[in-house]
Formats: C-alpha cells, structure tokens, sequence
C-alpha cells in the first residue's frame, strides 16, 4: 500500500506560484485502501500496516470506517468509474494529541487529508476539494500566491494554527503535464514547544 511521501520544507515551495494552504492538525497519519471489488481492505499509519488488534491504531479504522467509508465509496463509483483502486490518507488526533503522542483516554477523530488514484497519482487540491469537500477535509486558511508573506503569517501564526499548514498546488510541465506539489510551513510556536518538551533531535525530520 503507497505510503505517504515526506513534505518539502516551505524554503523548497515554488515562489510565485498559486495554492491553496490546509489547516494541518498535529495527529499520526493514516491510511486505508479501496479497490472497485474489495472495497475497504488495507489500513496502515505511515509506516506500517494496522488491523483492528493493532494497539492504539485498531481503533481508527472503525473511525475511518463509520466517518468516510459509504462516502468516499460513493465518490469514488461515481467520479471515478475508470479507477480501481484508491489509497486515502487522513490524520488520526485526540483533543491532547500532540507531536504524534496520543492519550489512551481522548476520544479520536480521522480529518481526510489526501487522495491518491492508482497509477494517476495524487488528485490536485481542487478536484479534492470539488469532490471531497462534503465529507470533512481540513479548514482552507489561504488561497492564492506561495510567497514569503504567507510563510511569515504561519510562522507568527497569524492564521489560528495549532501546528501550522500544508501547502498545495499544480505546476505545469512539458514533459510530465501537471504536477501536485506540497509544502510545509510549521508555526513557531509549535516549534518551539516541541523542542522544549523533546529536545533538538525531535526536529529533525521537519528541517531535512
């Protein structure tokens, strides 16, 4: 099952270019698999697959299930006839989760972030929206140029984050066609939480 890829760093966004920014919720990715015969068969976090006896991750694939499963199986036969499979991703909080720590005792929820198509790819952050919108996708907080402006406002969070944003858009190429980026852009604050409770290490993969 395709897992999802690590996010560019926003110093790597293309400038000048048009996007939409996601609210990012601070939780552990998961991710489920459907196929046009199966249905709903494969479930994972970012890194390894899960089933309902997985400690602490079992249980989010009755929250996927009963949140997202009729839905995006109706999209999906309705929009999409010519695809097989699709593999969904979404991110798994509690109302303390924290830097990827959840506690046992927090009633979780699953956000659908993304969608990827069989052999097609991730679907540009518009069709997403277009077609997914209705089913609980997370707060757009800025459509418009990537610059540094709106890197400053997410950095000093001026936007209402809790841990910053997720950045997206298409770029057009002669050799591939369009092309779905993304890019992070982390608040201070969250930073600077997460390395006085975990220390410098902890920040290591949001910086290489």
């Amino acid at each position: 099952m395709k897992s999802y890829p690590k996010i560019e760093h926003y110093n790597q966004g293309p400038f000048g270019q048009d996007c939409y920014a996601f609210y990012k919720y601070d939780g552990s990715n998961f991710r489920a698999e459907w196929s046009r015969k199966r249905g709903w068969y494969k479930y994972g976090t970012r890194n390894v697959m899960v089933d309902k006896n997985t400690p602490m991750f079992g249980e989010a694939i009755d929250i996927f299930l009963n949140k997202y499963g009729e839905g995006l199986d109706s999209v999906f036969r309705k929009e999409y006839k010519r695809v097989d499979s699709f593999v969904v991703f979404g991110e798994f909080i509690g109302e303390n989760s924290f830097a990827r720590k959840h506690l046992d005792e927090d009633e979780k929820d699953i956000i659908l972030f993304d969608v990827n198509q069989f052999k097609r790819g991730f679907l540009p952050p518009d069709e997403f929206i277009n077609n997914f919108g209705h089913l609980d996708i997370p707060k757009i907080v800025y459509q418009g140029e990537y610059n540094h402006e709106l890197i400053e406002k997410v950095k000093t969070n001026q936007l209402n984050l809790e841990e910053g944003v997720i950045c997206k858009g298409v770029i057009k190429t002669k050799k591939e066609g369009e092309i779905v980026w993304m890019n992070k852009i982390k608040c201070n604050d969250w930073i600077n939480k997460v390395k006085m409770l975990y220390g410098e290490k902890s920040l290591m993969e949001e910086f290489n």
